[in-house]
């Protein structure tokens, strides 16, 4: 039952994702061909006002593509949940002979699953669009200070910290899922604005655990350059930019978990004892 749920899930809301994640990949190919593909080193000095300004205001409808994509993909996500949970349709999904917390697991998969493919979706529409031999050049010439800044250099290793970030990656996607459902299940306590609510709610839980985060952080030293240290004389700020970018997401991984732990049980507990159909 499990994967059927997720099998109707993912089909729900396939159709309009599909769609506007073709849409961008078009338009990177349409970026890489006419525009970006004829950026050369020998001739970069070459193209004149006409095609930067070309330049600049496709890239700039690219980057406002890129966000409205993983936009719509976070609201179709989330709207998919509330009309199959809250909403008429939720009459019968609760029909299902399938106990809460199967419905929740399979929900919750279904939406990192699409978030994992938003975010290749992404990366591969900006791998179309702008790796091109200039850019390559440009980078492998500050290849060793881009290796320290993100962590490649450290004692992780390179493909330790490919995994580590990998592992944040789809850390964070699950926990942006378990959020919008937790939102939304909290919204439903203002009956008559349950939409209203939910967005509320989004904005409160979010503060929340921004404050909690710099709660933690601002003790620990993660905030400022200067080296901090406790009373076993542990430093905590790393004195390299990869050991301090991955001490931040270290920490910073552990807090994502644990607020989605707690969001995950306060979704459960509304599904399973506060349910409130509209």
């Amino acid at each position: 039952m499990l994967g059927k749920i997720i099998k109707y899930d993912m089909k729900a809301m396939n159709r309009f994702l599909i769609i506007i994640h073709a849409f961008l990949l078009i338009y990177a190919f349409f970026i890489r061909i006419l525009i970006t593909g004829r950026l050369t080193a020998n001739n970069v000095h070459n193209l004149g006002n006409t095609y930067f300004l070309i330049l600049g205001l496709t890239v700039s409808f690219g980057i406002i593509l890129l966000t409205c994509v993983a936009f719509a993909t976070s609201i179709i996500i989330a709207v998919h949940f509330y009309k199959s949970t809250y909403s008429d349709e939720g009459y019968l999904t609760h029909t299902l002979p399938v106990k809460k917390g199967t419905l929740l697991f399979a929900k919750v998969i279904a939406g990192t699953i699409w978030c994992i493919i938003d975010i290749i979706g992404l990366f591969a529409a900006i791998y179309i669009a702008a790796w091109v031999p200039y850019v390559k050049d440009s980078l492998s010439v500050n290849k060793a200070l881009l290796m320290e800044i993100f962590g490649l250099g450290s004692h992780l290793g390179v493909f330790g910290s490919i995994a580590f970030y990998i592992f944040f990656m789809i850390a964070g996607t699950v926990a942006n899922v378990i959020l919008y459902y937790a939102c939304i299940s909290l919204g439903q306590i203002f009956t008559g604005h349950r939409v209203f609510g939910a967005v509320a709610m989004y904005f409160i839980v979010t503060f929340v655990e921004s404050i909690s985060c710099l709660l933690i952080f601002i003790p620990l030293g993660l905030l400022n350059t200067q080296t901090v240290t406790i009373e076993t004389s542990t430093t905590l700020y790393m004195s390299t930019p990869s050991q301090y970018m991955l001490g931040l997401l270290g920490i910073s991984l552990a807090l994502m978990i644990i607020w989605s732990v707690i969001l995950y049980i306060i979704t459960y507990y509304r599904l399973n004892r506060k349910l409130n159909l509209a």
